[in-house]
């Protein structure tokens, strides 16, 4: 996060830039709140509170190469909300786990947009943050132009549980963030790896979900 975007109070919208005058969310204006694109429609794979449209797309966007870390302040309450409605009442308690980036892609931003928004979360559920059991093994080729087959195979293995945190995890139920949900193509390969070193159970939540609701 910004040094600014922490010492200075909030002001202006972070959809939109425009100055906030009254608002339940003191990151988002009201205009921008009652155009927020809910995802009303039931997944099967994970749990997200919006689509992938306007103005949360370019919000997401600003998170993720700007380092705004007020844009995370301003999404975290829709997945508290989220986890709290689906997810909590299984009964369970979650360690919250980002989805790590490449080594090389962290030192190009300096920050992971996903680590954010699980720190920003915690605030609101009181859970544990882990961002040393779940490790991206290779970097991986950018996604945006592949389609839901060629993105499984690019991140088959690119995930793994360093042998000095299968204990930690071990038996443990995952709380897994991530900023959108494609295809599930990445989300997945860190299931696949939570699960490999023995974690009971993985649950996915993310800002935002694109195409087909119920893949």
């Amino acid at each position: 996060m910004n040094f600014w975007d922490w010492w200075l109070p909030n002001y202006t919208c972070q959809a939109c830039g425009q100055e906030i005058q009254h608002s339940d969310n003191p990151y988002l204006c009201t205009r921008c709140m009652n155009k927020l694109p809910i995802m009303s429609e039931a997944t099967t794979t994970h749990y997200a509170p919006f689509r992938y449209a306007e103005p949360v797309r370019s919000m997401i966007l600003s998170l993720k190469y700007n380092d705004n870390g007020l844009v995370a302040k301003a999404l975290a309450p829709y997945l508290a909300a989220i986890y709290l409605h689906c997810i909590q009442k299984q009964d369970k308690t979650f360690i919250i786990v980002p989805v790590p980036l490449a080594k090389s892609r962290f030192r190009e931003r300096g920050f992971n947009q996903s680590l954010l928004l699980a720190r920003e979360l915690a605030t609101y559920l009181d859970l544990p943050v882990r961002d040393d059991v779940l490790l991206r093994t290779r970097k991986t080729v950018i996604q945006k132009h592949m389609d839901a087959a060629t993105r499984a195979k690019n991140m088959q293995g690119a995930f793994a549980v360093p042998p000095e945190h299968v204990t930690d995890v071990r038996d443990q139920n995952i709380l897994l963030i991530d900023d959108v949900y494609t295809t599930g193509a990445t989300t997945g390969a860190c299931r696949d790896a939570l699960r490999a070193a023995g974690v009971a159970d993985v649950q996915i939540l993310t800002v935002a979900t694109v195409g087909n609701y119920s893949e």
